[in-house]
């Protein structure tokens, strides 16, 4: 039996002190994470994704 590999998990604060996103993918990260969850790298990248292309109303 191999043992899967899982991805590492970050809280709202730590991706928002990460050196992997820009100041304004910071800030985007700060506003829609959800404070006590956590996220992978990629997890955050899709949520920041989807928030970004939403229709403005």
């Amino acid at each position: 039996m191999s043992k899967k590999e899982t991805a590492p998990t970050f809280n709202k604060h730590q991706l928002a002190q990460s050196n992997q996103f820009s100041n304004r993918e910071k800030d985007v990260l700060s506003a829609i994470l959800e404070e006590g969850k956590v996220y992978t790298v990629q997890q955050a990248k899709d949520q920041m994704t989807t928030f970004l292309k939403k229709e403005v109303i």
